[in-house]
């Protein structure tokens, strides 16, 4: 097991060497300890822009796959204008999680460029029946901040969501998931800036499966 995850982890760091936010398992904004699972994947069609101006001006392909059920490794490519790292990339290993499965906790990178940009998190994770919650630090701009958040499963069809990052230049968010089919499904959102300023959407189409049936 730990043969694999460090494989994994060094692969990513290689792989860094081409222009490198990839997208991780979590809420809206912020990483939970959830991962894909072993040989999963999952490809995202992203979207963001002002709710005041309808146009979206921000676009990703973001791609997740689930190595082992404890580590999943990411590549996104930003399709947006005038963007300095195209190709993003990211890793998580979930290192807890109990028998139950209601607790469990994760480290990762994300937004890993060929600069030697990233974002390290640590996540954990809490199952309370009612609800789910999430909370973590991650180093933004050279700062820790903390972020927290709660999801819940209203059917087994739809999933309402909302997070919090501390800091006066990041974002709180509202948003829901819904799983259209066994394989594809929309989530929507709602970003708040915490600074105040323009109130932001995303929109993602999100496809998933197996990698080897």
């Amino acid at each position: 097991m730990k043969t694999i995850i460090f494989l994994s982890l060094a692969a990513i760091i290689i792989t860094a060497a081409i222009p490198a936010l990839a997208c991780y398992s979590g809420l809206v904004l912020i990483p939970s300890a959830d991962t894909v699972g072993a040989k999963q994947y999952s490809v995202e069609l992203q979207m963001d822009g002002s709710i005041s101006k309808p146009k979206a001006d921000t676009f990703y392909i973001n791609s997740q796959v689930g190595i082992t059920d404890n580590v999943e490794v990411g590549v996104d490519y930003d399709l947006s204008k005038g963007v300095s790292s195209r190709v993003l990339l990211n890793a998580k290993y979930r290192f807890i999680k109990s028998a139950d499965g209601k607790q469990a906790a994760a480290i990762g990178i994300c937004n890993l460029t060929s600069k030697n940009k990233s974002n390290p998190y640590l996540a954990g994770t809490q199952d309370f029946n009612i609800l789910r919650g999430h909370v973590g630090l991650m180093e933004i701009n050279e700062k820790t901040r903390f972020f927290i958040g709660i999801d819940r499963d209203i059917n087994d069809k739809l999933n309402l969501m909302a997070d919090y990052t501390s800091g006066d230049d990041n974002y709180s968010s509202i948003g829901a998931n819904y799983q259209i089919t066994d394989k594809f499904g929309v989530l929507a959102g709602v970003q708040l800036p915490n600074g105040g300023g323009e109130t932001l959407y995303t929109l993602h189409f999100c496809f998933s499966g197996e990698l080897v049936r």
